[in-house]
Formats: structure tokens, sequence, C-alpha cells
């Protein structure tokens, strides 16, 4: 059985003195939806609130409810407060964004008031309310981040669903594309526009594919082969086109190539999951001399068993993954993965990200 909300007057209160002997009351007689709430604080702090209670809000929704809250704020001069049933971390984002205070109905908030010298985060506290909500599909797994991957690749188009989910690189059902669909728009990244599935935070949707992506990434494999980069990379590349349809340089390698100043002393090969049946595998011991190794390696064979990796390959005498690949397996790696990742988004996404983002946005304020 689902708690009862709280009532909001206490449980700020109960929030508010952890930091010293504050009031807070409800202004009554109200006839609009906000809910207007007086605190009176040590040192004669006394300030107004503006508060919006959701019993159900998701980043789809939030943006527009902390612009609201925004405006309503800054018109009557009191502090906007979004006060819902469960927060997630992505409307808590949101919220921040708008300079939007927030609270949850066990006391999980964001709130921020400078004036008054208040800032209170907490975090962590199990929240039952929240269990009632509908379980998201997540579109990070294996089969739905293709459908991620296809709109990050061209980020300004519009989709019907049917058109992306039998995309080549895409290749799902009709049922699962519109699963996906409603969780992309439930988690603030597309809207729907004129029957159209667009990218309205293609930033953020690719910041969160990389957070899952470090923990679900390809198996790899260290090897060791003689002479210098340039030879080792022909030589696998010969390798590959003897043993395999589909292969790319990838990571560094890759990088190197799509952004020139980046610098690098191991080669890196995507290779499908059939390199490493035996006769491939015998083949590149025996007549290549490769060894595995566990350090000194300077080959790196990733290992995938879903084709959309090799999706928008580029290059012609040795194809390299994409940009977007390349971006997701150096942002993954250790150290200066971080580096050559950036030159690599700052060339091949930044600007059209931008574009995307301020395209829906225009659409949605047109509205």
């Amino acid at each position: 059985m689902t708690p009862h909300p709280p009532q909001l007057d206490r449980l700020l209160a109960e929030i508010l003195a952890e930091l010293g002997a504050f009031q807070v009351s409800m202004l009554s007689g109200e006839s609009d939806p906000y809910r207007h709430v007086r605190v009176l604080g040590p040192s004669g702090a006394d300030f107004r609130l503006e508060v919006k209670e959701y019993k159900r809000i998701t980043p789809a929704t939030a943006e527009s409810a902390c612009l609201a809250l925004n405006r309503q704020g800054k018109a009557t001069g009191a502090q906007p407060v979004l006060f819902a049933s469960i927060v997630s971390d992505r409307t808590s984002e949101i919220a921040t964004e708008y300079g939007v205070s927030w609270m949850d109905y066990v006391g999980n908030c964001r709130l921020v008031f400078p004036a008054f010298g208040i800032y209170v985060r907490r975090s962590g506290l199990a929240n039952p309310h929240g269990k009632q909500l509908p379980k998201v599909l997540n579109v990070f797994s294996a089969k739905s981040s293709r459908v991620i991957r296809a709109m990050l690749q061209e980020p300004l188009r519009g989709w019907q669903l049917n058109e992306l989910a039998a995309h080549p690189d895409v290749r799902i059902s009709p049922g699962l594309m519109s699963r996906i669909k409603c969780s992309l728009i439930e988690g603030g990244y597309t809207v729907m526009q004129a029957g159209k599935i667009r990218l309205k935070r293609p930033d953020d949707l690719l910041d969160d594919w990389v957070n899952h992506y470090r923990n679900h990434k390809p198996k790899e494999y260290n090897f060791y082969l003689r002479g210098e980069l340039p030879h080792v990379e022909q030589q696998i590349a010969e390798w590959c086109s003897r043993s395999l349809d589909r292969y790319a340089l990838s990571r560094f390698s890759a990088a190197w190539r799509l952004a020139p100043e980046v610098r690098y002393h191991v080669a890196s090969f995507m290779v499908p999951a059939r390199a490493t049946v035996a006769e491939p595998w015998i083949d590149l011991a025996s007549h290549y001399g490769a060894r595995k190794v566990d350090s000194g390696a300077n080959l790196v064979l990733q290992v995938v068993d879903d084709e959309s990796y090799f999706g928008n390959r580029l290059g012609d005498t040795i194809p390299t993954t994409s940009p977007l690949q390349t971006y997701l397996d150096l942002k993954a790696m250790e150290g200066r993965g971080e580096e050559a990742a950036m030159a690599i988004y700052g060339t091949y996404f930044k600007q059209s990200f931008a574009n995307a983002t301020e395209q829906t946005a225009e659409h949605h304020e047109g509205n």
C-alpha cells in the first residue's frame, strides 16, 4: 500500500531544522495552482516559496514545469520549488538548469536560496512512493541502443517510427520501437513533432549512453606483434580482409585518422565475434606472429556480436569505426581517451547537436 503524501510544511520544516530555528507556514486563501509558503528563519530571514506539487513528474514534463515555476517565482519574487512524489536524477538536473529547487515526498531534496544562506542537498533516502511507477525500458541495452545510434548519427533528422525500426543498423520490431519511443520521450531525450520522433537533448542522451557503455563495452584481447604501428595495422587489416567481411580501426587508431592531432602507441581494431573461432584465430598467430599478452600489448582487438557497431564506417584503404562509435570507445577508456574523445566531439557533433537542441526548442516555444 502506497503511503499518503506528507504535509509539505511539516516536511520542509524538518529539513530546514538542520540549519537552525526555521518556521514554515502555509499561506491560505490562494486560488491558483501554486502553493504559497512563508519561511521565517534566524537573523530575521523572511521569504516566500512558490511550490507546485506533482504526484508524478518525468523528465519529459519537468522542463515545462520548471520553466513555469521559474517564471512564476520571478513574477512574485518568491523562491520556486518543485514538490513531487519522486524526483529522478534527470528531473533534478532539469530543475537545477532552470534555477528551481526540488523536494520529494521523503525529504530527498536540493533547496538553494543563496540570498538567505540556504543550501540543502539530501539524497539516498528510500522512497516508497516511487514503487508504483511503471518500469521504463532501458534504451541503452544492446538492441535498443541501435535506435540511439541511428538518431545520433543524424541528429537533425525527424524519423517515422516504422522507417527507424527498419533502418539497416536498427532492424527491430514495430512493437519494440514503440516502447523505445515511449522511454526516450519519458526520459526527456526526444519529442514527437508532426508524427516524427526528433532528438531534444542529444548531449544528455550521448552522455548517459557513455555511462552505460563503460560497463558494457566489447570484450578485448591484447596482442603483441613485431613492427611499428603502421606495419602492425597493415598486417591486421590484411588478416581481417582474409578472414572477415567487416572490420574497422577503432579507438586511438580511428581517432588519429578522424582528428589527426591525436597520438597513440597501441593499434586497435574492432572485429566481429566470428574472428575468434578456431581458423581465423590460429591464422592470426601462425601467419602473422601475433601472441596474446597480459602486458606490453601493441594491438587490441575489440570483439563485438552486433553488426550495428560497424555502421557508418569511414575510410577506403582501412576503414575506421564511425565518429560516434570512436567517441564511445574513447570515453570508455582510462587516461587520454577523454582528451581524444573531446577532439572527435568538437569536430563531428558539437554544432549539429546544438542545432538539434535549438530546432526542437524553437518548435516547443512556437506551440
